[in-house]
């Protein structure tokens, strides 16, 4: 399976941060700078600057929709590789030299198993930790990878692969968040056992392992996929990690344990801009329906943390109507800075609700307001860029308006936020990103507001046990070590104490000190660790996934069940018995589900062939796609279309794909076979696919053939279907390649 991790993070580090952590001047490590409230404290920023020159220190043809982040002398960014040539699309992270604005260093790989199209690739601003000098990223197809300051990559994860990451078409994709020795990402998954209902999950991982230190699904049902990135402070004691949800919801999670502390409903949809949060103040908003009788559109909320009845926090006021869905406020000597949807620049007496002044900004908005030096730095998407001088409670004076268009003089977006570093100022249009302010560094360094002690008081009693890994992902015959550790109320650490070990739904065996060595049988597998200390119980979710070659023909699964450990397959598939023979079926039922991805192997799984018998029946004019997966490309037999289709990439195809003519008969049975073929120097990969009924002999010649020459190397074997009409698979076979 994916390489694990042989350390872990000290102890004492996660326990305790110094009180006054100062970060280096250059630095504006995150989308909204280092306390996440969009301010600087610095001064001698620029109040005006030309493209053409004036005050430009550089510019590089480099575009995006993202934030650019500031750490150690680099400035990263992560947005679309070759804009313009669709066969060489890829996820591009970069970092340039801060005072050059020459490339450092640059990673790309390619796009896969994903709706999301091209011009929303590199949604998710990156991370960087001011500390390690490590830079985050977190792709549209769910790949998250920590780089080291040489552009090296340290760990990385794919969570489609891995726990089931759900990619919607919008593009929306969360940023990371570091909080000492925790990065913490979060995103729809429909995974294995409890985790198989579809939920807006928060992952909190090592930062320098890439280990699962704990999951949480604080909400229900999700309205949509969405963006809201987190704010962690520690209020009334405790370190708090404060979100919006896919629910519609806001929430509070301890940022240790990820436990619920408390839940604040608030739109019928989806939440995209991100709270404020000022002491205990929480600031936030929404463009959509009400979740009360109220007929506006769109509201901002003040609510009181400290103020916790019955797990709902106090709410102070409110304004209706105040439609913010995209961007997320700053606050700055008691005024509340926010920009609407219509691009609408307000601000807010943050203790009354009581609007002080509008200022408009443009047509529509996306991009958040940044303070620094009393000016407002705020970008509308129809590629202006407004610098306005801060004027206490009366309306802004403009000191500066830049705006940016194409070469045939369309507008060109702007939607990310600038960052402020180093008495500079860095923005990324889609086209180019930019280098405002002077020659020479000036800024000071910044100190941040969250960094108290996490240490429990001595005497104090257990509250909630944490087993490290929450989630790990073995191959038969695998060992590995897990540690319980035991935090108070308030989610502050106490220790690693002495647990008493169990398992339930595993085939495996567990020592007194959590070293756990899953049985040799090549099976799949999906059971629960548990650790207990005292009267508290703390659990890890174990699957394991068989190793190459296996075979799968669900002869020993009962009826209306899936595989152990199969990501997103309860609820949408089901073991069935036809003519006394079991096979997996996919239903037809529910229409939100019928586009489905299962792997069951080894993401680094490479060189080898899979195949399987399928079967589709049609309902009325429909009938099913279904297919294989090998090396994250898909081998999709389309009834409705008449193709058979090699793809990567579902929403664009221009990027690389094959389509050849094939009408599937409904109610028959045909074996599929995929194979993969990766050049030795890694240039290109040969995929190849073929179909034919089952019980015909196999045919000499491939059905398709397609070369990649941006190729994935490695990839999870899986299965695919569009159930419009009930889809059946069986006697699924994954050999090595030449076997």
């Amino acid at each position: 399976m994916r390489s694990r991790p042989t350390m872990r993070f000290s102890l004492a580090l996660s326990a305790f941060l110094a009180v006054s952590l100062v970060l280096p001047a250059a630095d504006w490590p995150s989308w909204r700078g280092v306390n996440s409230d969009g301010v600087s404290s610095e001064e001698g920023l620029p109040a005006k600057w030309s493209q053409d020159g004036e005050n430009l220190l550089w510019k590089a043809p480099i575009g995006g929709r993202s934030t650019p982040i500031v750490v150690d002398g680099r400035v990263c960014v992560i947005t679309l590789a070759e804009p313009e040539e669709p066969t060489k699309w890829q996820e591009r992270i970069a970092c340039l030299d801060t005072e050059t604005g020459e490339i450092r260093w640059e990673h790309r790989y390619s796009i896969f198993q994903t709706d999301i199209p091209h011009h929303r690739v590199g949604w998710a601003s990156l991370a960087g930790d001011p500390v390690t000098g490590y830079v985050y990223s977190h792709g549209v197809e769910g790949m998250f990878i920590c780089f080291d300051r040489d552009g090296k990559i340290v760990w990385s994860r794919s969570f489609g692969e891995e726990v089931g990451r759900i990619s919607g078409f919008g593009g929306r994709t969360v940023d990371p968040l570091i909080d000492g020795d925790l990065v913490i990402v979060s995103f729809l998954t429909a995974g294995w056992g409890g985790n198989f209902i579809p939920r807006h999950r928060f992952f909190a991982l090592d930062k320098s392992t890439g280990e699962i230190v704990w999951i949480s699904t604080p909400g229900g049902a999700p309205k949509d996929t969405t963006y809201t990135v987190p704010v962690v402070r520690v209020i009334d004691g405790e370190r708090l990690l404060v979100t919006g949800n896919g629910d519609g919801g806001i929430y509070a999670l301890q940022v240790a344990t990820g436990k619920k502390v408390w839940h604040f409903p608030f739109s019928k949809r989806g939440i995209n801009s991100s709270v404020l949060v000022n002491g205990s103040d929480v600031y936030a908003s929404h463009s959509e329906e009400n979740v009360d009788a109220s007929t506006a559109m769109g509201r901002l909320v003040h609510l009181n943390a400290g103020q916790v009845s019955e797990g709902k926090p106090a709410e102070v006021w409110k304004v209706d109507g105040f439609a913010a869905g995209y961007a997320s406020p700053a606050y700055h000597d008691g005024i509340l800075y926010h920009v609407d949807n219509s691009a609408n620049l307000t601000a807010f007496d943050a203790a009354s609700g009581e609007e002080l002044w509008k200022h408009n900004i443009g047509i529509a908005q996306r991009a958040s307001p940044i303070i620094g030096d009393d000016k407002i730095y705020v970008a509308d998407v129809d590629g202006k860029f407004h610098i306005l001088k801060m004027n206490g409670r009366e309306e802004p004076e403009v000191l500066h308006v830049e705006e940016f268009k194409e070469p045939d003089g369309s507008l060109t977006q702007i939607n990310g936020s600038p960052a402020v570093a180093n008495g500079r100022i860095y923005l990324m249009t889609t086209r180019e990103l930019y280098a405002i302010g002077a020659k020479r560094p000036a800024g000071s360094a910044a100190k941040a507001v969250n960094a108290v002690s996490n240490k429990a008081p001595a005497g104090a009693a257990a509250a909630h046990v944490q087993v490290v890994p929450a989630e790990a992902v073995l191959s038969p015959g695998d060992s590995i070590k897990f540690v319980a550790r035991a935090y108070d109320a308030k989610g502050r650490l106490i220790g690693e104490p002495s647990a008493e070990w169990s398992f339930e739904g595993l085939k495996a065996t567990v020592s007194g000190s959590g070293d756990l060595k899953v049985a040799g049988d090549n099976v799949s597998q999906g059971g629960l660790l548990t650790a207990k200390v005292g009267g508290v119980k703390g659990t890890a979710r174990v699957s394991v996934r068989p190793r190459i070659p296996f075979t799968e023909d669900f002869e020993s699964y009962e009826e209306k069940t899936v595989p152990p450990g199969w990501n997103a397959a309860r609820g949408r598939f089901q073991v069935a018995d036809i003519d006394d023979n079991k096979v997996l079926r996919k239903p037809s039922a529910n229409r939100r589900s019928w586009r489905t991805t299962v792997f069951f192997g080894d993401p680094s799984a490479s060189g080898y062939v899979i195949e399987a018998d399928l079967y589709g029946v049609q309902r009325g004019r429909w009938k099913p796609d279904m297919g294989l997966v090998s090396h994250r490309y898909t081998l999709a037999l389309m009834g409705p279309r008449k193709r058979l289709m090699i793809r990567t990439w579902l929403s664009e195809l221009e990027r690389f794909s094959k389509q050849v003519p094939f009408e599937m008969e409904a109610d028959v049975w045909y074996r599929m076979k995929m194979q993969v073929d990766v050049a030795e120097d890694g240039g290109k990969a040969t995929v190849r696919g073929k179909v034919w009924k089952k019980g015909d002999p196999e045919p000499e010649a491939w059905t398709i053939e397609a070369e990649d020459a941006l190729p994935h190397t490695s990839g999870s074997p899986g299965i695919y279907g569009y159930s419009a009409a009930d889809i059946f698979y069986d006697n699924i076979k994954v050999t090595p390649a030449g076997s």
